[in-house]
């Protein structure tokens, strides 16, 4: 018995000691990736901020934000050019008591969150991979645009079905189809007259580019048509 409290004990030490050598690990990963993304943002003229308050609350609406908030805390905000249209960058926080903490949850989440302008405001539209208790949690409603490979892999959720059909059904459908980060860790939603993509995890200087591409390429093939019409 007494050798079996023993080991008891010391594989608890061992435990303690791996999760702390692993959180030390993951905060120094996180503190050199911004730290690089940073230094891309000063050589591109970019302008960052380590800490915003209230500037991220216009995208609010849907996880990883809030259906509504003030004054939200936003680390590391990048805002710049790429492509020749304006976007910004953000790390977001929920959980652990923090600024944004949700009560049911106490472990800190981070989120990246990327967010560039479109050509002009349009309704609420979501395109992202199938979630439990889809069609009863969400705002807005699923649409299918009938074209059956892309309806039984993707989710579209808005309240105007006619956009969602013009602006997807022609060149966007085939793109998501065939990109392999498209709608699982790299959803897109259209809100207002910006159109946002975001991943689990802390930002770093790798998804930056990537990740703007991404929703440059789908602003590229939304017909110019559908911002008229709105």
């Amino acid at each position: 018995m007494p050798m079996l409290m023993i080991l008891l004990v010391f594989g608890m030490f061992a435990l303690v000691i791996t999760m702390f050598v692993r959180n030390r690990r993951s905060v120094t990963r996180g503190l050199q990736g911004r730290a690089e993304a940073i230094r891309v943002a000063q050589e591109r003229g970019w302008s960052y901020q380590a800490n915003t308050y209230g500037l991220v609350d216009r995208l609010c609406g849907m996880a990883p934000l809030p259906k509504r908030g003030s004054n939200l805390h936003g680390r590391h905000y990048i805002t710049g050019e790429f492509r020749g249209r304006a976007f910004c960058a953000f790390e977001y926080t929920t959980g652990a008591g923090g600024v944004n903490d949700d009560p049911g949850n106490d472990q800190a989440v981070f989120w990246t969150v990327f967010a560039v302008t479109a050509p002009g405001p349009g309704p609420e539209l979501v395109v992202r991979r199938p979630q439990a208790l889809d069609g009863m949690t969400q705002r807005g409603r699923l649409v299918e645009l009938g074209v059956p490979e892309f309806d039984e892999t993707f989710r579209v959720i808005t309240d105007d079905e006619a956009f969602a059909r013009t602006a997807l059904t022609g060149e966007v459908v085939p793109f998501l189809a065939a990109h392999p980060r498209a709608g699982k860790d790299a959803p897109v939603r259209l809100h207002n007259d910006e159109l946002l993509t975001w991943y689990q995890g802390r930002l770093s200087p790798q998804g930056i580019d990537e990740r703007l591409a991404y929703l440059c390429d789908v602003l590229d093939r939304i017909p110019p048509r559908v911002w008229s019409t709105v």
